[in-house]
């Protein structure tokens, strides 16, 4: 006699499935098989994308930290995480023959996945318990990350030319959700990056580290030309994967010739980027046209505003924070960003962009950031 399963049977089979699936990743929390076997099959998802679709490989590290990630409950488990999944990128690249990405991308996109999964795991659990507060660990866990990234980014440039930075984020808190990323392909270049990422506070925070990591590769890998194109198509895929619609992100991307001071500007909805001229002593807005912000429109175009740094010139980037306010558009924010500037400029005051954003009285709630590089006389 043949029997058929009732549709009664078959939801009842389907909530055992997906109540066994759980449970093991559950058990993949801790210590045991379960934890071996959710690593593993983690690792052979990674190393299947870097052998038959390398072009993903940033959203695939992303998605492979984001896993394990998740399913961390007790702090002890972050460290080694990190530790067993950089093992794994650098194994898998070499037998694939994929180009390493630098040390502070893979330590960016680990950490940040890493910490992102154990909020979503602390927010589920929160949920139950009614506890949302982050803990004193937790606090003290983002603080360090946010240090490690503000220090990374210093670039080392030819006698003559100065780099100033000031990162300031919303309420005085530990974590920002601005963050900025350097490279110098060759000594003679330089590739400067200012990222807004959308809202603030701890979970701005965690994707702006995320996105660190990531970007920072593709800084490495990518012609500056097409930076932001690829960082564009980054954001979207991360968004369509993990549900995250709503984390887009500004930006500018700035490259500069240190021999020649010859420099090309791109903007992916961010504020403009303002040259000071120190042969006339005047400001220029550079508000050519931009691309949409990160994240919006997959196919999105960016295109570049170029100019040369003479001799006392300097270029200033700035996020949002410093320009938009209650009651003032972004026209007249720039212009008081720009008049606060000027006679430390002028000057060559040690220490300018935490000078003016210190003047700067714009509203607590959002983070502000501050980069000025400038060429000396």
């Amino acid at each position: 006699m043949t029997s058929t399963a009732r549709p009664g049977d078959l939801g009842r089979r389907a909530r055992r499935v997906a109540s066994s699936t759980r449970r093991w990743v559950d058990e993949g929390s801790y210590p045991g098989p379960g934890r071996i076997w959710l690593n593993v099959v983690a690792a052979l998802g990674f190393a299947l994308v870097a052998q038959h679709a390398p072009v993903l490989l940033p959203a695939a590290c992303v998605g492979l930290f984001l896993i394990l990630g998740s399913a961390v409950v007790r702090p002890r488990h972050l460290v080694r995480d990190a530790a067993l999944i950089g093992v794994v990128v650098t194994v898998v690249l070499a037998l694939t023959g994929q180009q390493f990405w630098s040390l502070v991308p893979v330590t960016g996109v680990s950490l940040g996945a890493v910490l992102l999964g154990w909020i979503q795991r602390r927010e589920r659990d929160a949920a139950d318990s009614g506890l949302r507060d982050a803990s004193t660990a937790d606090a003290v866990l983002i603080d360090l990350r946010n240090e490690m990234l503000i220090r990374s980014v210093s670039p080392r440039l030819p006698e003559g030319w100065r780099f100033d930075t000031d990162l300031r984020p919303a309420y005085g808190d530990s974590f920002s959700g601005d963050f900025l990323l350097t490279a110098q392909p060759r000594p003679d270049r330089l590739e400067v990056v200012l990222v807004d990422v959308s809202g603030n506070g701890y979970q701005a925070g965690a994707r702006a580290l995320l996105l660190a990591g990531a970007m920072g590769a593709l800084l490495d890998a990518v012609p500056a030309a097409g930076f932001l194109a690829a960082a564009n198509q980054h954001v979207v895929r991360l968004g369509t994967q993990f549900g995250t619609e709503e984390a887009f992100a500004t930006a500018v991307h700035v490259s500069v010739d240190l021999t020649t001071g010859l420099f090309s500007v791109s903007g992916a909805g961010h504020p403009p980027v303002a040259h000071y001229h120190a042969g006339s002593g005047r400001w220029e807005v550079l508000d050519g046209e931009q691309g949409p912000a990160l994240g919006v429109i997959e196919d999105a175009v960016y295109p570049a505003v170029t100019g040369r740094l003479q001799r006392g010139d300097a270029l200033m980037l700035f996020t949002d924070g410093l320009v938009e306010s209650r009651g003032v558009d972004v026209g007249r924010g720039i212009d008081r960003l720009v008049g606060r500037a000027d006679p430390l400029i002028a000057r060559g005051v040690e220490g300018a962009a935490a000078h003016i954003t210190g003047a700067i009285r714009t509203e607590e709630g959002d983070d502000r950031a501050l980069v000025i590089l400038r060429r000396g006389f």
